[in-house]
Order: C-alpha cells, then structure tokens, then sequence
C-alpha cells in the first residue's frame, strides 16, 4: 500500500506529521494493554478499546473521531511495529492520560544486550536483545515474556511470536523451526544434524556459492570468507535446535488452547522446560492425542441396509522395542535422577549390591560385583569382551529402521577400547568351564552392568495409519499391560471399537476371561492375517475359537479385508528410526517429542486422506464419553 492509499482516509482531518508519528507512537505505547483485551492477538481490533481511545485524544489533543480514523489508517502498522522505546517525555503525558483510565506506561531501565539470531531467509545474524522494566508493577518486560519481582515465574505472551528465544543470547525463527520440525517428522533428523545443516547450507546468505565454487565461479567477494566477529557464536547449536523446538512446540499447543505459556524464571533452561514437558506429557497420556476421535472411509465403515444399519469401527495395537534409560529393577518406573543413574531414587541402596542376577551379597571394592571370583569374572568379561571365554549378548533388539544421531562421527566415536562404552543394557551370559557337561546342565551366570531400558512403546491406531495413542512399557509386553492401556485408550462403552487387532489376542482375550474384565465383552479380538498364519498354532483351540480373523465376516468384503491390519508393523517402521535420536533422552524429553512427532504425523495422515478423498472427520468427545 503506498503512502497515499494510506492517508486518504485522513484527508478530512487537519493533522499534520509530527501528529501522526505521536499518535504512531503513543498507540505503540498502547499496545501491550489492548492486547491484554484480546482474545485473538494475531490482527489489530478494529476499534481500540475505548479507554484507549480516550487517551490518546486526551494525550494528544485531538477528539475520538479522529483517533479512530487515524486507528483505521495505521492500524496494520502498528499492529506490526517492534516495540517502541519511550522518551521520558512521551511516558510523562501517556501516564497523566492513563492513570486514571488504569493504563500506565512507566518502563525504563532499558537493558540492552548482545545476542544471536538465526532465520530461515537471511542466515545467522547478530543482533541486539532490549528488556525493560515497569517501577510501578515491577515487571520486566523481554521479547517473548515477562516477569515479576514479586514471584519467579516467566509468563509468555499469548500467541506464538515470530522469533523464539532458545536461550539467553540465542534467538531463532518460528519459521525455521517449523522447518526443523517438519524434518525431524519425516526425515528423522536429530538436533545435531538440523544444526549442521543450517550452519552448512542457510546461516549465509550465498551459501549455495560457496558451497559450490567450481561450478558458479572462481573468483568470489571477499565477504564470502570473511566470519564476522561477534560476541556469541552465530552458529547453531544442537541444544539451541532442541530447547527451541520444546518452547516452540509449546507455545503453538498453549496458543491453540487459548492459554498462555508459563514457566519457572529462576531455573535452568533445560530445568524450566522440563517443567512444562511434563505437565503436557500427562495431558497425553490415554485419549489425549488431538486425533483421538478421528474417524474415516477406512477405519469408520457403516454396514447393512437402510433398515438395520451399524458400525464398523477397528483399532490395531502392536509394540516397538525403543525406549529410554529406566531403573534397573523390573518394571520399576519411578524416573531416573540423571540418565547416568543405573536406578532411580528409591533404589539408590540396590547400587551397593551385586550386580549378578539373584545374588545379593555387598560389592567389593572396585568391584560392581561381590567377592564371588566368578562374579568378578563377569564384570571382567564386560569391560574386557575380547576375551574369548565369555559371550557378550545385546538382549534389547532395536527393531525398525535405525539411524545415527550424527551424520558426522566424532573424535570421541574412534578410538575406543571399550565397545559397551555406550553403557548399553547389556547381559553378560558365562557358561560353567568343564570337560563334560554337568547332569543339571550348564551353570549360566547372568549380570546386569549397563543401563535398563524401557521394553517398548505400544501404539494403538486406527486402519488408516492415525494413531490414537501411545503408552511406555517398562517390564514387557504382558497381556496384563496391554488390557490396561487398551481400557484407558477406551474406557467408555461408546469408545470401545467394534474390533481391537492385537498379535497376542488370544493371550489376551484369555487373561480377560480369567480376571473376569468384560470391558471388551462386545468388541470382536482377532489376530491380524500374518501373524495368525505364522505364529499362532492350528491345534490351539481357544485361539482357533476366538481370533481366527477369518471367523469374523464382517471384516471381509469382496474376498479382500475391509482393514490394513498390518499398520502398526508399517509404522513401526518410522517409529524405530528414533531410536538413536530418543536414545540419551531424560524421561520428560523422550515422551513429549514423541507424542509431539505422532501428533504432527497425523495431522499429515489427515491431510493426506482428505486430498484422497477418504472424508475424514471427528466424532463429538460428547458421543464417546458423554456430556458431564
């Protein structure tokens, strides 16, 4: 819009420029109260609120007509404009107008400092970061939040700001982190990786040259070689890529909830944010993902004719053997302290205590084993496996596609004398050294020196590749596990499905029977084809009676199976290529950027089955659980 387009609607008024540039300016000043009234924070109001109104025809010297239409005129602008930093002129006549309307503009103690921004378009560059303070609230105010002396929390402003503070002197794009997000969706890049590409390919403009000398031209400008010196380093960091995701996440699920961030001020970053996470990993848990009541053509079928009509709702359960660091003791789940901790805090004692399976007897000194020789020898076999008397087995197998946190080893990968450095959750298995094979067979001593780990995550989904929820299993997968996850993903009647496609059904349809939990009393539990075919046994009859995928016609139509049972296998494809990523992750960390991939993984399934033509909608939560 040119200059003119925007001061025609002011043509009638007699105002000069040195109004305009107050009014700019004092509106500006405005601007913080009037989003204070708002709901919706991302356009201007039409109309100021009316107190607002008031004083600016109060502050200068103009009526209310006027100052609505010079509102119509430069609101864009000023809906736009970076903050504004008063003279102590303009906070003079803005208070002596505000205070009686209950709006007072008393920043000062202006506080400046050095740090570094990072964008999608216009690479790294080094800025300068402004704060300032109200003496009579006693609120600072910094680009993304404010604080109060009078408690120590940091509450953000409502909305999601175009330039996410990741850490004190580090600033980054809401653009580019949405890029960073979307890769680590699809492309399963770690932190390191999205650093290295943007340090590589965009924190300079040019890049592209650069990178490319040979094919564009020999002889480059200068400034191509030349680092700019600057205080704080302009290239990204991995901590900077995660922390930013975190906050960023955050900010959007508070901003599509209306609400507002508020975090822990005199804290750790990694500490404050971790408060946050998990808080939102307990909203996630059971139906909590956004997609929960997604329904489609694929996974909602409606069979019968016009006088008997009925649903057909499925929902497919399967597991992946990625997990994060646990305590030692089985199936404990009380958080670790740090992840270099082998058990959580109320088995700090169990470190003192032999780590041979069933021997309880008190460490040695040195030792992580009792006086025992042959304890000992176990101990020797892990942090020496070259030794050929002893077999080293890996008793978590990572299923899935695996990928390397780094793309780039570093010094610390080569070099190392000590395979199991990685503090794996290794057993180390020794047979009893004779000539012939004992009567009671051979003596196995098992000893447990590296880190546990969760068993695996359980998926529950629907056919058409949303999934619904996610839960951690820490001992293993017991049919026990699964019926109560599988009731707190569904724990209405009404939200039951039709049928539930788990590769244990009949185990789990067993333990049902036996504890008396008719809960899924009218859901159909059939085995999916594959697994039915080639793991469960012919001449098991409850199996045969019970899961036979073929025993339920509804599920077939036209000699093909209405449901891709086998989604979950698909997915855990993707699921598994987190593995080296999620590997080293604190508890929080762990849940939140998984439920955060799943949750922008089906808002793309989504997408994908609306462009396809597979009318995919949400059922009312008031259908499935009522309206209390």
């Amino acid at each position: 819009m040119g200059i003119g387009q925007l001061l025609a609607p002011l043509d009638e008024y007699d105002l000069t420029f040195p109004d305009l540039t107050a009014f700019v300016r004092l509106a500006c000043m405005a601007k913080p109260f009037i989003r204070q009234c708002m709901t919706d924070i991302r356009h201007p109001p039409i109309h100021p609120p009316e107190v607002v109104v008031s004083l600016l025809a109060g502050a200068l010297s103009q009526d209310p007509p006027t100052i609505l239409a010079c509102w119509v005129a430069f609101r864009q602008v000023i809906w736009t404009h970076s903050a504004v930093l008063p003279t102590d002129q303009e906070i003079e006549v803005f208070n002596r107008h505000g205070l009686v309307r209950g709006i007072v503009a008393t920043l000062t103690d202006v506080n400046t400092f050095r740090a570094s921004l990072f964008t999608l378009r216009d690479g790294s560059l080094p800025v300068h970061s402004v704060s300032t303070y109200c003496r009579q609230c006693h609120t600072r105010y910094y680009p993304n939040y404010w604080t109060n002396n009078t408690d120590s929390t940091r509450i953000y402003y409502a909305g999601v700001p175009s330039v996410i503070q990741a850490a004190r002197h580090f600033y980054i794009e809401a653009a580019l982190l949405e890029l960073f997000a979307a890769t680590k969706v699809f492309g399963w890049m770690s932190s390191m990786n999205c650093a290295r590409v943007y340090n590589y390919a965009l924190a300079r403009r040019h890049a592209y040259i650069s990178n490319n000398r040979r094919a564009f031209d020999a002889t480059l400008p200068q400034a191509f070689d030349e680092e700019f010196s600057w205080q704080y380093t302009l290239r990204m960091r991995d901590t900077d890529v995660l922390n930013g995701f975190f906050i960023y996440s955050l900010l959007l699920e508070k901003a599509e909830n209306n609400s507002c961030l508020v975090l822990p001020h005199n804290e750790q970053q990694r500490i404050r944010i971790d408060v946050a996470l998990s808080e939102r990993n307990k909203e996630m848990e059971g139906i909590g993902q956004e997609a929960y009541p997604h329904a489609c053509d694929l996974c909602f079928i409606i069979i019968g004719d016009d006088d008997s009509k009925s649903k057909i709702q499925a929902a497919v359960c399967d597991g992946n053997t990625i997990g994060h660091p646990c305590c030692a003791v089985h199936d404990c789940k009380v958080p670790l302290m740090t992840n270099h901790h082998h058990f959580c805090p109320d088995h700090q004692d169990l470190n003192q205590r032999c780590a041979v399976d069933g021997c309880d007897e008190v460490n040695a000194s040195g030792f992580r084993t009792c006086a025992n020789a042959d304890h000992q020898a176990l101990e020797d076999a892990y942090f020496k496996p070259a030794k050929a008397l002893f077999q080293l087995r890996a008793r978590l197998k990572r299923a899935g596609v695996t990928l390397p946190l780094d793309s780039v080893p570093s010094s610390s990968d080569s070099g190392s004398s000590n395979p199991n450095s990685a503090d794996e959750d290794l057993e180390v298995i020794v047979d009893s050294e004779c000539d012939g094979k004992p009567e009671n067979g051979n003596k196995h001593l098992r000893a447990r020196f590296g880190r546990r780990r969760t068993h695996n995550e359980q998926l529950i989904m629907r056919p058409c590749g949303v999934i619904l929820a996610r839960a951690t299993f820490f001992g293993s997968e017991a049919v026990s596990a699964v019926n109560e996850f599988a009731k707190a993903v569904f724990p209405t009647a009404a939200s039951t499905p039709e049928y539930f496609v788990f590769d244990n059904n009949c185990k789990l349809r067993a333990h049902q029977d036996a504890i008396g939990d008719d809960h899924f009393a009218a859901t159909g539990m059939p085995v999916d084809v594959f697994h039915f075919n080639s793991k469960h046994k012919e001449t098991d009859t409850y199996c045969q009676q019970h899961c036979n995928p073929a025993a339920f016609p509804e599920l077939i139509s036209g000699g093909k199976w209405r449901f891709n049972t086998s989604i979950c296998e698909q997915t855990n494809v993707w699921l598994g290529g987190y593995q080296a990523i999620l590997r080293d992750m604190s508890v929080h960390r762990y849940n939140f950027y998984l439920d955060e991939m799943i949750k922008r993984r089906n808002r793309y399934i989504i997408s994908e089955l609306e462009r396809r033509g597979h009318s995919p909608w949400m059922i009312s939560m008031d259908t499935l659980f009522g309206s209390d």
